[in-house]
């Protein structure tokens, strides 16, 4: 599909969501998001960090954690220019983090989350010679989301944890060839690529803490996900089609169908490390080196315009004083960035920089209800692309994620 000679509508996603799986969803909770997207060596008491299992070990308290995201998309074509926006809410994750033993470090995850999301329309207008122009039009839907449980154990300083789940979702593709000419009235052309899959997935993790000094210490982690292999079911047609007033489109003839194709999708591994730096509810800082194989993915046997790519990312959190009664002084203020290469590569490289701020909210003085309830934001500012590619993005996320960890969650006692 060739990305240049743009028209079109607002989209929810980008033509980039054409290749592999779709535009990936980021993999982090909103709280780690605010820093860039750290969440390889973070572990806290009251927040789920599913990206690295382990953390689980850590968790105190039962924690419910719901996320959704605002996105914000500005997509420049270079040949003709050309500009398209959107905009779109959908959610990030939803899962409730419990403590199996307070006493030891044992703890676990049940969550639902989006991995992909597939959804664009693309118009290409060309000359043919001979007919006065042909209008080709892309259309695609979909998305991959994961159902997953996870446990963790943990020493004093040493934790492991894994996630298992199911990974499942769709692919729907469509092109279209119309010819437009003044005096003949050609028909159009459709083929359509329509896939369901799913199959089990397996990712674990392990962190270390170090103590430097009474009041500091450094975390190491690493996670890393397994190369999932998908059963999928694939349906094919190739048809002719009118577009009436009264019925809109209408199928004149199929040329070629392809029921029930059984095949194979290949979802590849990846891996994360990284450290922090901490002091306990004053300030934590640390940096992260993640890479993701994806010229292993596979689509039926079939490879597509991904590369194995690297993401770097740095951030940290600043509490200025969480026993002030000032509110503004117990809010945590987090900062962050990420870089490296897209996953997709059109002829070259399609280098990604996202800059990110968030904040954690506290609802209420814990210290008087025992109530851990926080509001975490983030705010992501991204490029993708840049002058030497045909297609760039920028893209802005305003996400918002309710850590509920109220008085309900616990057994009530009597003196």
């Amino acid at each position: 599909m060739a990305l240049t000679a743009l028209q079109g509508k607002a989209q929810e996603n980008s033509p980039y969501s054409r290749y592999g799986l779709g535009d990936l969803i980021p993999g982090q909770n909103i709280l780690n998001r605010g820093m860039g997207g750290l969440s390889a060596a973070f572990s806290d008491y009251s927040t789920v960090n599913f990206a690295n299992p382990a953390s689980y070990a850590s968790i105190k308290i039962t924690s419910f954690d719901v996320g959704l995201d605002y996105n914000s998309r500005s997509l420049r074509a270079l040949n003709p220019p050309r500009k398209f926006n959107s905009a779109y809410l959908i959610p990030s994750y939803l899962q409730i983090g419990l403590p199996l033993s307070k006493k030891k470090n044992w703890g676990m995850n049940i969550g639902l989350r989006p991995i992909t999301r597939i959804n664009y329309d693309i118009v290409q207008n060309t000359r043919i010679k001979g007919i006065d122009s042909a209008q080709y039009s892309y259309l695609g839907n979909g998305g991959t989301y994961q159902a997953f449980t996870g446990m963790a154990y943990g020493t004093k300083n040493l934790s492991i944890g894994f996630n298992a789940g199911y990974m499942f979702g769709n692919k729907e593709y469509s092109s279209r060839l119309a010819f437009i000419n003044d005096t003949i009235n050609y028909k159009t052309t459709n083929s359509s690529d329509t896939t369901r899959f799913g199959g089990l997935f397996f990712n674990a993790g392990i962190q270390y803490k170090i103590k430097l000094t009474e009041k500091t210490m450094l975390r190491l982690g690493f996670n890393g996900n397994l190369s999932t292999s998908m059963k999928a079911i694939r349906n094919i047609s190739r048809e002719t089609i009118a577009y009436e007033a009264s019925t809109g489109v209408v199928v004149i003839d199929s040329i070629y169908t392809s029921q029930d194709q059984k095949g194979t999708i290949i979802h590849p591994s990846s891996w994360s490390a990284g450290f922090m730096f901490e002091s306990e509810n004053m300030w934590m800082f640390g940096g992260e080196f993640g890479v993701a194989n994806w010229a292993d993915y596979r689509y039926f046997g079939t490879v597509d315009k991904m590369v194995n790519n690297w993401t770097g990312r740095i951030g940290g959190q600043f509490i200025p004083d969480f026993k002030s009664s000032n509110y503004w002084k117990r809010v945590a203020y987090r900062l962050g960035a990420s870089f490296g290469p897209d996953n997709v590569q059109l002829n070259k490289s399609i280098p990604q920089y996202m800059f990110s701020f968030g904040t954690g909210l506290p609802v209420r003085r814990n210290v008087y209800t025992n109530q851990y309830t926080t509001i975490n934001t983030a705010f992501e500012l991204g490029f993708r692309g840049n002058k030497s590619n045909d297609i760039r993005e920028n893209i802005f996320r305003l996400s918002f994620g309710l850590n509920l960890s109220d008085i309900w969650f616990n057994k009530p006692k009597y003196q």
